[in-house]
């Protein structure tokens, strides 16, 4: 993956998104040589799932199911089944 610093993209902008856009380029973004960013090329789909897995609301859920399953607090498919059956 290409690295590009702030200015270089700064001067560079339009080009460098083409590439994203039209070669589905990536690139790592540096300030003062270190990396800051990536650059990723996304298409609508990728953004939707992109926005749901990163919005604190659905982190807090994976958070607070990921310590229920280390407590033990879980039902099995099985116990899932018999409940919505009735």
């Amino acid at each position: 993956m290409p690295r590009v610093g702030v200015r270089e993209l700064k001067n560079r902008t339009s080009e460098i998104l083409r590439a994203v856009r039209e070669e589905r380029a990536e690139y790592i973004i540096t300030y003062q040589g270190r990396p800051s960013a990536i650059l990723l090329p996304i298409d609508e789909e990728e953004l939707e799932d992109y926005v749901l897995a990163h919005h604190p609301h659905f982190v807090a859920l994976r958070e607070r199911a990921r310590q229920a399953i280390q407590k033990g607090e879980f039902a099995t498919s099985s116990q899932l089944r018999t409940l919505l059956e009735g």
